[in-house]
């Protein structure tokens, strides 16, 4: 098959990025399973074994770009223009008062059924970039931007006041914290790998609706539980043998209790299950096929 993705980032990313690593995940795995891929992308992006077509910043319409041998697009954004030929969207983020074309795909079932949708292939990444640890080291880790609105770090930082255990804190602002909380700032690379690795458990106390929540897997393929709230994607994604889901501050406290209960070797095998870089590939194919074999564009 070919394919042409469509992405207004620069692959690959420097920093932690979230839906422009899917993008670079999705390309790699694509092309490792003998697809041609086109990659429509800025001047800059490099991703091995895909065939780059550059385009300026804040490109409109991609139709000039994409090439006629193409037998399916795939868009990560919903604002631009679609061309006259098959393609695919995938909605990375929230906008339940929108119409969607019938050919939008989300990222978990929650996410698709808020839309009023039933289409959706998870995330998936390359467990090559993550480093599985058994035996942990003495601290729990909170990764994510920290929000007040959204992240719930405040819960997590709460949490290690009240028992006094060890928090690594790595998100995109300073706070100000005691001695047994740290914060590291942005992580990505080997510095995130080792990060997720060490850590007794991740601590996602969410409370918003998570379209995915691409740290969960990262932080499953590491070997490391989850500690998280029922929002969102989290009960597909933390099934009670990989983690905990919390609806208060009771539960949060008896999770920590009974993290080392959790099979870190568990946690792993389920991440390679559903959202390995490989298995999304995969369901895309699926998605494509159904795509082309329909008509729907």
């Amino acid at each position: 098959m070919i394919i042409t993705q469509v992405s207004k980032y620069i692959l690959p990313e420097k920093g932690y990025g979230g839906t422009s690593r899917v993008i670079d995940w999705l390309t790699k795995a694509l092309i490792k399973l003998g697809h041609t891929v086109y990659l429509v992308s800025q001047k800059g992006t490099k991703i091995p074994g895909a065939e780059l077509i550059e385009t300026p910043k804040n490109v409109a319409d991609y139709t000039p770009y994409i090439p006629e041998d193409t037998d399916i697009v795939h868009f990560h954004d919903t604002n631009t223009v679609f061309p006259d030929r098959p393609f695919i969207i995938t909605m990375h983020g929230n906008d339940t008062d929108a119409k969607f074309l019938p050919n939008t795909v989300f990222l978990s079932r929650h996410h698709a059924a808020r839309h009023k949708s039933d289409r959706y292939v998870y995330n998936g990444i390359d467990p090559s970039e993550f480093i599985f640890q058994e035996e942990k080291d003495d601290y729990f880790l909170f990764f994510s931007k920290v929000s007040r609105k959204i992240k719930g770090h405040k819960t997590a930082v709460q949490l290690a006041k009240l028992h006094g255990f060890n928090l690594i804190v790595a998100g995109g602002w300073r706070l100000n914290f005691r001695r047994n909380i740290k914060y590291v700032g942005e992580a990505d690379g080997i510095k995130k790998a080792k990060l997720f690795a060490g850590a007794k458990a991740l601590i996602f106390p969410i409370n918003w609706n998570e379209p995915f929540g691409l740290v969960v897997p990262e932080a499953l393929l590491s070997g490391t539980p989850i500690i998280t709230t029922n929002r969102g994607s989290m009960p597909e994604l933390v099934p009670e043998d990989v983690g905990f889901r919390c609806d208060n501050f009771d539960e949060f406290e008896a999770a920590i209790k009974n993290v080392h209960k959790i099979s870190k070797h568990r946690c792993r095998e389920w991440a390679m299950e559903k959202f390995s870089s490989d298995v999304m590939a995969n369901s895309y194919i699926d998605e494509y096929k159904k795509i082309l074999n329909s008509n729907i564009s």
